[in-house]
């Protein structure tokens, strides 16, 4: 199986794949402020902003959206010059993929279970949103059915997640912006942790191969 995507010594390639996700995923928060001050104008007679329940809530979760944008980057920005402090578990793989399906939100579904009593030296948080991000990644380059298929598999000193959706066959695609802002975030993540990803795609297919290092002497 060709395993590719995203070669490890272009660098350059993920920052700037990376900056074409943020800058996509900023608009539509950008795009509803906007909408909501033109609304909140018609609405006042003396062109100032009139915010009723339903505006000030758009507001709201738009704002949050752009902070939740603007906190990721800024962590992805220090994942990259090795300026946050990881924690280093015990971390459940169990719980952890639990947690990350009901992040993850209702309407992804992450089938596939992982064998109970699997730790690593993982930070918990991060980790659990790396894996709901991967799902939506696998999603969103795959078949787009809001289904991705999780596979597990133990190896000395590591363990490896899979995240696939849509079937394999067609013509072999790069990973790139479209992605998500996400996968580069949780990739930058999971390199800080000594683990690795790697992608197949093709046309309305595929899969993401999460490596994760175990402590010493463990076995999954």
């Amino acid at each position: 199986m060709a395993i590719d995507a995203l070669p490890d010594d272009d660098p350059e390639y993920y920052r700037r794949e990376a900056m074409g996700a943020f800058a996509h995923e900023v608009r539509t928060p950008l795009t509803s402020v906007r909408m909501v001050m033109e609304l909140a104008r018609r609405q006042s007679s003396e062109g100032q902003l009139v915010l009723d329940s339903e505006l000030a809530e758009m507001l709201s979760t738009s704002v949050d959206d752009l902070q939740r944008l603007a906190d990721d980057l800024q962590e992805a920005s220090r994942i990259e010059r090795g300026k946050v402090s990881l924690s280093h578990g015990p971390c459940d793989l169990a719980i952890a993929v639990e947690a990350a399906r009901d992040l993850a939100g209702p309407n992804l579904t992450l089938t596939g279970e992982v064998p109970p009593g699997t730790e690593g030296p993982w930070d918990a948080a991060r980790l659990v949103r790396a894996i709901a991000a991967f799902t939506e990644s696998a999603n969103r380059m795959g078949d787009g059915s809001g289904t991705v298929r999780l596979s597990f598999r133990g190896e000395p000193g590591r363990v490896e997640l899979g995240f696939a959706s849509g079937k394999p066959g067609r013509e072999h695609k790069r990973v790139a912006a479209d992605s998500g802002f996400g996968f580069f975030r949780s990739r930058q993540f999971v390199l800080a942790m000594a683990g690795s990803v790697d992608c197949e795609r093709a046309e309305r297919y595929a899969h993401i191969a999460v490596g994760l290092p175990l402590n010493p002497g463990s076995h999954p």
